[in-house]
């Protein structure tokens, strides 16, 4: 129990990380938006174990998640930020 619970804290991280660090370009879904698919896709794998077929299905959405939260702008990158923090603190 203790490996599964460390995997996915460790993909978790990672995943967080990954976004918070995607870099800027041309834009495509709003950033509010994009933060709360992150936060979700983090509850939602959080109750996952790898090698389950929904765990795989997760690990998809992030790449995809990722890509999006690449294109933002600057600007749009900051209101991500700032709305992935909220959310995170609720």
């Amino acid at each position: 129990m203790k490996k599964v619970l460390k995997g996915t804290l460790a993909i978790m991280i990672v995943v967080s990380l990954v976004l918070a660090m995607a870099s800027c370009g041309g834009g495509g879904n709003s950033p509010q938006a994009l933060a709360k698919q992150a936060v979700d896709l983090m509850a939602e794998m959080q109750q996952l174990r790898p090698g389950d077929a929904k765990f795989d299905a997760a690990m998809k959405k992030s790449a995809e998640l990722e890509q999006k939260t690449a294109q933002l702008s600057e600007a749009d990158r900051r209101i991500y930020d700032e709305e992935f923090a909220r959310l995170m603190n609720r």
